[in-house]
């Protein structure tokens, strides 16, 4: 998977999902911009770009975006729960911050 990485401005080449965590647990933010506008199952928010980070390398965070505004909104995750969460091939765009 080529991705670009905004801080270098340059393309990286990842393996998959699996190279992104790394990425993460080396310190790099991913952030997934979605194909379109997501909500919760309450209706409570909407976004529309994911910002993945980990936190010690074990727990990862979720904040989120809409229309380019930063959400005060984040979840947090293990590392199983990226299986189930995390899905960078559902983006229309992923870039490594």
């Amino acid at each position: 998977m080529t991705i670009y990485d905004s801080v270098n401005k340059t393309e990286v080449e990842v393996d998959g999902t699996k190279g992104l965590i790394e990425k993460m647990k080396e310190g790099r933010q991913v952030d997934l911009y979605l194909k379109e506008k997501k909500s919760d199952e309450d209706g409570y928010m909407s976004w529309d770009v994911e910002h993945w980070s980990s936190v010690d390398g074990k727990r990862f965070i979720r904040c989120y975006s809409l229309e380019g505004r930063v959400l005060s909104e984040s979840t947090g995750h293990n590392i199983y729960d990226l299986a189930n969460d995390f899905k960078p091939e559902e983006a229309a765009k992923v870039e490594l911050s």
